[in-house]
C-alpha cells in the first residue's frame, strides 16, 4: 500500500509517495512528467527496496509555479533534501530521469554523505544549452496561448502522424502533459530548457557507485552526454536502452536495469 504525503519546502508543496519495503530508493521525474510515470518504472522493485517517488515542484500535485527563478537545479535539489527529511532518511540511493537526473545530480553533488548509489537515466543538460531547447520553448508558448487541452488535441495529430507514436504512448504521453497547470508547465519548459552545468569536472568527485542510461535518437536526451557524464564519474557504468517511443510502451525496462545493477553492488 502506498503512502501519500505533502511536504513543505521552500514555501511549496512537494507532494510525495512510498511503497514497497527495503533501503530507501528516492527518484525524481523529468520535466513534464510525473510520479505516476516514475512508479510505472520501478514498480517491479518495491518487492526489494522502499520506493519514494514526488512530483517535482511545478509538477503534478505539487505546487504550481510560475516564477522562473524558483526552478533552478539547487532549489529542487533541495526538495529531494525536503523529501528524504520528511520521511527520516538520511541516506539512499537517489536517482532521476532528464531534468530529474540533473536534480540528482546537484542533489548529489552537494550532499553526497546523502547518497549510496546514484540512478541517471538520460540526462539533458550538460556544460552547452541543449539542442532542443528552441523548439522546447515555442512548444511552451503554444501551451500558454492554447492552454493544454487544445495544446494536446493538436499535439496528438503530430505524435501519430509525423512521430508515428503508437496509440499507447501517444495517451500515456498525453495524459502526463495533462496532469500539469498550464502556466506552471510553460514556466518550466521555458526555464529548465535553458539550464546547463558549466563546470562538469566536480563530476568526477562523486565516489557513490553510478549507473548512467542512454538511448539513441532522442536530440533532448542525447546520447554523448550520457556517455560524458559515465565516464566523468568514476565509478559510473553506461547502459544503452531502445528508443523513447519503446521505452514509454515498456517502462519496466528502466527498472530491470537498475534492478540488476543494484543487485551488482550490493
Amino acid at each position: 500500500m502506498s503512502k501519500l504525503l505533502r511536504i513543505p519546502s521552500d514555501g511549496l508543496e512537494i507532494v510525495a509517495e512510498t511503497f514497497g519495503d527495503g533501503p530507501a530508493l528516492v527518484f525524481a521525474h523529468g520535466l513534464s512528467g510525473n510520479r505516476h510515470g516514475v512508479r510505472r518504472q520501478l514498480a517491479a522493485l518495491a518487492d526489494r527496496y522502499r520506493i519514494v517517488i514526488f512530483d517535482q515542484r511545478g509538477h503534478g500535485d505539487s505546487s504550481p509555479v510560475t516564477d522562473p527563478a524558483l526552478f533552478t537545479p539547487e532549489a529542487m535539489a533541495e526538495d529531494m533534501a525536503a523529501v528524504m527529511d520528511a520521511l527520516n532518511i538520511d541516506k539512499a540511493i537517489v536517482g532521476g530521469e532528464s531534468m530529474g537526473a540533473d536534480t540528482t545530480l546537484t542533489f548529489a553533488l552537494r550532499h553526497p554523505e546523502r547518497v549510496q548509489a546514484l540512478l541517471l537515466t538520460v540526462p539533458a543538460f550538460g556544460d552547452a544549452v541543449n539542442s532542443e531547447a528552441p523548439r522546447m520553448i515555442e512548444m511552451a508558448g503554444r501551451i500558454q496561448t492554447l492552454g493544454l487541452p487544445a495544446f494536446l488535441a493538436a499535439a496528438r495529430e503530430v505524435w501519430r502522424d509525423q512521430f508515428f507514436w503508437p496509440e499507447d504512448v501517444i495517451e500515456v504521453v498525453g495524459g502526463t502533459f495533462a496532469s500539469h497547470q498550464s502556466d506552471s508547465l510553460a514556466t518550466a519548459m521555458r526555464t529548465v530548457m535553458n539550464w546547463t552545468m558549466p563546470d562538469m569536472e566536480p563530476l568526477r568527485a562523486l565516489r557513490c557507485p553510478t549507473c548512467v542510461i542512454g538511448w539513441p535518437d532522442d536530440p533532448l536526451h542525447p546520447l554523448a552526454l550520457a556517455e560524458r557524464i559515465a565516464a566523468l564519474i568514476p565509478r559510473a557504468q553506461l547502459e544503452i536502452m531502445p528508443t523513447l517511443p519503446e521505452v514509454v510502451h515498456n517502462p519496466g525496462l528502466v527498472g530491470a536495469i537498475y534492478g540488476r545493477y543494484l543487485s551488482q553492488i550490493q
